[in-house]
């Protein structure tokens, strides 16, 4: 937003340079920067028109006479809104225009001694339709840059976070810069004729939260008088008629967007609604847009008639033969403008300040100072009004304790300078005992909330800068990192050595993928997500790495092995989990044929290749574990994938994606996936966080690691293989064989192979030991058939193969 700094001036006596207030607003937190307006342009005049002809050798030329007091001169243009007397800029020979001199011209058989000026020749407007006229008291014969202020005044020009919408305009800027300076801010109140007759206005949506008619009949469309013209030149702004000028200039004085419709071509009462499903509007911009339910209009009868705090329509707008208007004045919900201008593309002054919270105590206010400057300057007669205030504000109280201050600031600020400070941001407050009863206004109402914001004021008026260096002290106990987060590291360092690539996702994702992996849609759903695909808090880590391996195969890269530790949400508590996914090949190290050192990238990911990797993470952590082939993940293999379980309680899985859900997903078959539950975290302070279930709890409960003397006699080795029913699950059996007996100290499963529909073959070497002494062959053959007569009570079937 640019602001002439003379306009602020009007708000509040300051004599400090613009740089000064610049450096000063950069300090609190308004970026400001400072510009002149315009460019110093030489020889140029202002002359008055004595007459105006057409040119008798060129169609679209007209001759012009004028005078600056004590010289005429004859000047051709091309301008067809020049009128005798008017009084315009006039840029005599030897003035440099655009880059080009002036010099006498020859249109036919008349010579043109100099050039009549635009907005746009002055270098204050991109494109204009005519000559700039001055007002018709403007002196002739004066020094223009003087009167419009070219290269002499200051412009602000100031970009705000989208919290502090109170400073897009002068009157909050100026208030600002009051505050800083300690100085008072001057306001004027609007006198009004009073009137009976009430506008007809229905609300029929809780979107709009303020909106005031005022319908002013009689008015002479015009141009506007030059000191509104020049403060909306220099604010950016575009000039167009004195009706229109004055609702944007009180825009930028009051803040408040206004909307002036002809009273003449509305029919019925207005009506503030949602739009219909396609219903149509030609706006202001000349484009016809499609609006939804979604979208807020202002309507008649009949018709939308504007978009509400973005655009107006076409079919309502003034022009110069308006005779009666409507003036709009309504606060809207941010939300909802932002949506609609978002989805429309449109992005207008209006909307720019409802986005960001305008002051709905100040609507008519505001409202009755354009009624006031419309009543001056187009004339008319006031004739009704209506002012619609559903809710009406209720300031919320937040309580700051000056030790809070203390505390955050680092360093004491007297309490009267605290309630000083408030106080010049107009921000009522009232000491209470030992503390500070704040009422948040209603133009601050969108940022102050909490006693932080407000410490923030205190800091930022008072100045930064003010407050001196503070070394942070040093506690000279040795730090010791919690446990919690040496496990987290634990965990993550063991992917990363194993060869992992870590990611990190955003924890909401969509619900369409929980359908296509057949899980139930997350509980917690996102009220006010940007995009569908973010829609829904996740539960499993893995739906995000199922994306992240969809972006790498549309970048052709098919050899992954990736793992995220991260949130799942639940209604009631977070699981911090650790999974995975890998895919394509895997690489095993190095290979020498022919003098030639190449990677070995031949074998690929399986399942036994992902278990091992996931156990020895157990074992890295000194857990034990089983693995349980029931109750299996619908997204899963059923016949390749397992469940972890520790005491009975599921900590997590691995497996294979399940081919159906591959081929839906559209990515590889052999994809693998894990994930595996570290650490509990509660909603509730007070719940105990070592719940079953989690790693964390058992890794916090392990058994202490005992270190053994190395066997001073050397083991016996046997294979064996059974043959047992095919239902008999190898692992219970490879646990049933190490507990048989004492002297068994390894099994290892080397083949398993079915002899028939009924029956399976499970080999394994399983190695004897004896502390005390060498084992003889007779001492293992009559352990092995102790074991075999053990095993015989669970697996009565059970035979040894010779």
């Amino acid at each position: 937003m640019k602001v002439p700094y003379s306009w602020i001036k009007e708000f509040i006596d300051i004599d400090v340079s613009a740089e000064e207030v610049a450096e000063k607003l950069n300090l609190s937190g308004i970026e400001t920067t400072v510009s002149k307006f315009g460019r110093y342009i030489p020889n140029i005049i202002t002359v008055k028109v004595e007459s105006v002809e057409k040119h008798p050798e060129r169609d679209k030329l007209f001759i012009c006479k004028v005078n600056d007091g004590t010289k005429t001169y004859q000047v051709i243009t091309g301008a067809n809104n020049v009128k005798q007397n008017d009084i315009v800029i006039l840029a005599k020979v030897g003035a440099n225009i655009l880059g080009r001199d002036i010099q006498p011209a020859k249109f036919g058989s008349y010579i043109s001694e100099g050039m009549l000026l635009s907005l746009e020749e002055l270098e204050l407007e991109e494109k204009s339709e005519g000559i700039f006229i001055l007002d018709p008291e403007t002196p002739i014969g004066k020094d223009p840059n003087e009167i419009l202020g070219l290269g002499q005044d200051d412009i602000l020009e100031i970009e705000i976070t989208p919290n502090r919408g109170d400073v897009l305009s002068v009157r909050g800027l100026a208030r600002e810069i009051a505050a800083i300076f300690g100085l008072k801010r001057k306001d004027y109140s609007p006198n009004l004729p009073s009137v009976n007759e009430k506008v007809n206005i229905n609300l029929n949506t809780e979107k709009v939260l303020r909106y005031k008619g005022t319908v002013i009949k009689n008015v002479s469309v015009s141009q506007s008088p030059l000191h509104i013209r020049l403060k909306l030149i220099k604010s950016g702004l575009s000039v167009i008629n004195n009706i229109v000028d004055i609702t944007n200039y009180i825009l930028l004085q009051e803040g408040q967007p206004l909307h002036a419709f002809d009273l003449d071509k509305l029919e019925g009462d207005i009506t503030v609604r949602h739009a219909f499903d396609g219903e149509k509007i030609v706006t202001l911009d000349g484009q016809e847009r499609v609006l939804t339910q979604e979208d807020i209009v202002i309507a008649d009868s009949k018709k939308a008639l504007a978009i509400a705090g973005v655009i107006g329509g076409e079919n309502s707008k003034i022009d110069e033969n308006t005779k009666n208007i409507l003036l709009e004045s309504a606060v809207f919900d941010p939300s909802s403008v932002r949506k609609t201008a978002k989805r429309l593309g449109i992005l207008t002054d209006s909307s720019y300040r409802f986005e960001r919270g305008v002051d709905v105590e100040n609507c008519s206010k505001a409202s009755d100072k354009a009624t006031e400057l419309i009543l001056s300057i187009a004339k008319g007669q006031l004739t009704a009004t209506n002012d619609l205030y559903p809710k009406k504000y209720q300031p919320k109280t937040v309580v700051l304790r000056p030790e809070f201050v203390e505390k955050i600031l680092g360093e004491k600020v007297q309490e009267q300078e605290i309630q000083k400070i408030l106080s010049d941001l107009e921000i009522p407050v009232e000491k209470t005992g030992d503390v500070f009863n704040v009422s948040i206004p209603s133009f601050r109402a969108y940022d102050l909330e909490r006693e932080i914001d407000l410490v923030e004021e205190v800091a930022r008026i008072k100045g930064y800068d003010s407050f001196g260096p503070d070394y942070p002290s040093i506690s000279t106990v040795n730090f010791q990192k919690p446990t919690a987060y040496e496990f987290d590291s634990k965990v993550r360092q063991f992917f990363l050595h194993n060869g992992f690539t870590e990611c990190l996702n955003y924890t909401f994702t969509s619900e369409e993928i929980y359908q296509t992996l057949k899980l139930p849609t997350p509980t917690l759903h996102i009220q006010n997500y940007i995009l569908k695909t973010q829609s829904v808090m996740r539960d499993t880590l893995v739906v995000s790495l199922i994306q992240n391996q969809l972006e790498n195969l549309r970048f052709g890269k098919k050899d992954l092995a990736l793992f995220e530790i991260s949130s799942a949400f639940f209604q009631d508590y977070e699981s911090i989990n650790v999974a995975g996914l890998v895919s394509g090949k895997l690489v095993e190290g190095f290979k020498y044929t022919s003098k030639v050192k190449t990677f070995d990238t031949n074998r690929e990911w399986d399942f036994l290749t992902l278990k091992g990797v996931v156990e020895n993470l157990f074992s890295y952590l000194g857990l034990d574990f089983e693995l349980s082939d029931e109750n299996i993940l619908p997204f899963l293999h059923p016949f390749e994938s397992v469940n972890i379980l520790i005491n009975g309680k599921n900590v997590g899985y691995v497996g294979k994606l399940h081919p159906q859900v591959a081929i839906e997903l559209e990515v590889p078959k052999n994809t693998w996936l894990f994930e595996i539950k570290l650490k509990y975290v509660s909603r509730q302070l007070n719940e105990n966080p070592l719940k079953e279930g989690f790693l964390y709890t058992y890794y916090l409960n392990r058994k202490q690691t005992v270190f053994k003397e190395l066997p001073k006699f050397p083991p016996v080795k046997r294979d064996l293989a059974f043959v047992v029913d095919t239902n008999v699950k190898v692992g219970k059996l490879m646990e049933d064989l190490r507990k048989a007996s004492e002297l068994v100290k390894t099994v290892r499963l080397f083949d398993v192979y079915f002899l028939s529909d009924t029956q399976k073959s499970v080999a394994f070497s399983v190695e004897f030991l004896n502390p005390e002494k060498v084992l003889s062959d007779e001492e293992v053959n009559a352990e092995v058939e102790e074991i075999l007569n053990k095993l015989k009570l669970n697996y009565p079937d059970l035979e040894l193969r010779k």
